[in-house]
């Protein structure tokens, strides 16, 4: 995922702030965010607004009291979806027929990107035509007629020039809803390209200009993005390759940079690898704040049943092997330990934990059955069990003694992971399944 680094940098400093105790994390954490961003190649004038922005509306918080851990987090998060572009947005299909121009960057997905989008119009009953105009990369035609025969879709073009392809087929406009077309790459610095795509704009006369760039784009997207801008006048931004290595940070902000709204996310070479991008929902992954309602959501769907005592002493940290076998059984219903315990912010994200989580989640049946064969003393009070009931529990429930002894090993470890969390967002999870977790 082209933007792991950039994600593993923002969750790190939320965590900060999610485990300070009134506050004092929190320039430190903004300082992470900045480096983060940075790292992620978002360019630093872009950065320096954003911190800036968020330090002024927090002090503007502080009149109104102390700035609270959520708080902070909030700022935080309504700034971020700013950058990475404000609300939702969507093409609105005003007029038939309407005109798409895609362009950008050689390399940037355009044709592909092309496909995609005529085969999401498609699907919402829309009559799709592809015009192929990119004349300067070999055999770019032959692979929108491919990607067109894939999803049944009418492709015209492949004359000798743009113009050609636009005077000779403008006749056939009327005979759709949508005319997309897939125009040559381009360097938005170089004169004279620049100067071939505002004629094609200028024949053409698009109701919707898109730009095309990939994720991996760089320091490089800036001045792409204004350049394309200023030639053009992009309505709406196209974010590719976002399944990449690379940093993703200066296509991010594409948005910002233009003031035009990204609309969808390619996220891999296949036609359906195409989504809708919505702002909030995707700072809300970054952050790893969506988690938690997705963590409800599954649970709502495995219709699981909350043991609210149990669930109150494992989040504090004073629970017995009783209280954690509910826990395993709910949790071989939602899935991998690991993940489970990812979905859940400010709980501590160290190598220790993911490994502690990891070894219950692959053990959780035979946890399960070696808890079966204890008596309710040594479920209530795991402190008793010697060599003596580690043997006779075993042979009960048909494991190796090594697994008892790794069960009580993590019934250990557990409750110092949770006596170390103590965080909100833990207790704002419970309270939404009607546990209230008290002082």
């Amino acid at each position: 995922m082209v933007f792991d680094s950039l994600v593993d940098g923002l969750r790190s400093s939320i965590q900060k702030i999610l485990r300070s105790t009134g506050g004092e994390k929190i320039d430190e954490a903004l300082m992470d965010i900045r480096t983060s961003l940075l790292q992620s190649d978002v360019d630093v004038k872009i950065v320096d607004e954003f911190i800036s922005k968020v330090k002024e509306d927090l002090k503007a918080n502080k009149g109104k009291g102390m700035v609270t851990r959520e708080k902070a987090i909030d700022v935080i998060y309504n700034n971020l979806v700013k950058l990475v572009g404000s609300g939702e947005e969507k093409i609105s299909i005003i007029s038939v027929p309407y005109k798409i121009l895609l362009v950008g960057l050689f390399g940037s997905g355009k044709t592909t990107t092309a496909a995609k989008l005529a085969n999401y119009f498609k699907k919402r009953g829309y009559s799709v035509l592809l015009l192929g105009l990119d004349t300067s990369r070999p055999a770019a035609y032959e692979q929108l007629l491919q990607l067109g025969k894939s999803i049944n879709t009418k492709v015209l073009g492949g004359e000798k020039s743009s113009l050609d392809s636009i005077r000779k087929y403008e006749n056939e406009f009327k005979n759709f809803d949508i005319i997309i077309a897939d125009s040559a790459g381009r360097d938005a610095l170089d004169e004279q390209l620049i100067n071939e795509i505002k004629s094609v704009h200028s024949v053409f006369k698009p109701n919707d200009t898109i730009l095309v760039i990939p994720a991996d784009l760089g320091q490089n997207a800036a001045l792409q993005v204004s350049a394309f801008h200023k030639a053009l006048g992009i309505n709406h931004i196209i974010l590719t390759k976002t399944d990449g290595t690379a940093n993703g940070g200066g296509a991010l902000t594409a948005s910002y940079i233009s003031g035009a709204k990204v609309v969808f996310i390619g996220t891999g070479e296949k036609i359906n690898a195409f989504e809708e991008f919505d702002p909030k929902r995707f700072v809300s992954q970054l952050l790893g704040l969506d988690n938690l309602q997705e963590l409800l959501e599954k649970a709502q769907e495995e219709n699981i049943k909350v043991n609210e005592e149990s669930v109150k002493k494992i989040v504090k940290g004073e629970f017995s092997l009783l209280d954690m076998y509910d826990q395993y059984a709910n949790a071989k219903k939602m899935g991998p330990l690991d993940k489970v315990a990812s979905m859940i912010p400010g709980l501590p994200s160290s190598g220790r934990t993911k490994e502690l989580m990891e070894k219950q989640g692959e053990n959780i049946g035979k946890f399960i059955n070696v808890m079966d064969s204890m008596t309710k003393e040594e479920l209530e009070n795991p402190k008793i069990i010697d060599s003596k009931r580690i043997s006779r529990i075993a042979r009960g429930s048909g494991q190796d003694e090594a697994i008892v002894r790794e069960l009580l090993s993590q019934y250990n470890k557990t409750k110092q992971v949770m006596k170390m969390s103590k965080n909100r967002q833990v207790s704002d999870l419970l309270r939404r399944f009607g546990i209230n977790l008290g002082g």
